[in-house]
């Protein structure tokens, strides 16, 4: 996957950002390519203080409605870190689509490949603050 204008901004608070660095190292042992991905997506986050996010941007513990493609039905799901135990309707950050929704705003469509190597066009179509 490349870097550029088909990726749209992303916003973390300064709080998560902390944690996501420490799940990133994690996460370099047991799932490495999903560990370079958070990575990637890390060094090209807007880092603000939560107060200072836009509202409807996709943090961790948001449940967020989104479409892995143009012709999918929507989902829900609720962001969570590697180290809690996801549940059904729950999204890891140690998965590719955790990290591909990480940061999105309501609204916001951005290519990602998902645990197959499909490459896919994710949309956020709604945002539920956590």
């Amino acid at each position: 996957m490349t870097e550029g204008a088909d990726r749209p901004l992303i916003w973390i608070g300064r709080t998560d950002y902390g944690r996501l660095l420490w799940a990133m190292d994690r996460l370099s042992v047991q799932a490495p390519d999903v560990s370079a991905f958070l990575s990637r997506e890390l060094d090209r986050a807007i880092v603000r203080r939560e107060g200072d996010l836009p509202r409807m941007i996709v943090r961790m513990g948001s449940r967020v409605l989104f479409r892995r493609d143009d012709d999918m039905p929507c989902e829900w799901g609720k962001l969570v870190y590697p180290d809690q135990s996801a549940t059904e309707g729950q999204i890891s950050l140690a998965s590719r689509l955790g990290v591909a929704l990480l940061g999105l705003r309501e609204g916001a469509r951005m290519p990602y490949s998902d645990a197959d190597a499909t490459m896919r066009w994710l949309s956020v179509e709604r945002v539920l603050p956590a």
